[in-house]
């Protein structure tokens, strides 16, 4: 199953990692590696993480307070997001596709 980020969520990881390298060498490096990791575990078994909204999925990051909302389309994962747990919670809904 492939695996696209949605431009939004793109910049989200890369603002995150960015943040995170300020406050430790490579954490930033380390964050990237987690998000990876998630991704192909999401690829792996997509069916396997709880609804949040309508056909979006959510996988929450163990080692970081981050989730990661996708939606399949077809063979493809998109993630929609790489947002921060505890910061506006629903800022993505807007992204959701109409049918």
């Amino acid at each position: 199953m492939g695996i696209h980020f949605a431009n939004a969520a793109k910049d989200e990881l890369n603002e995150a990692c960015e943040w995170f390298q300020t406050q430790q060498p490579g954490l930033g490096s380390r964050f990237r590696n987690e998000v990876r990791k998630a991704t192909l575990q999401i690829a792996r078994t997509p069916l396997l993480f709880p609804i949040e909204l309508g056909e979006v999925r959510r996988y929450v990051m163990a080692s970081f307070s981050y989730t990661l909302r996708y939606s399949l389309q077809g063979n493809e994962v998109w993630i929609m997001t790489v947002s921060h747990q505890h910061r506006r919670p629903d800022y993505w809904v807007d992204r959701i596709p109409n049918p």
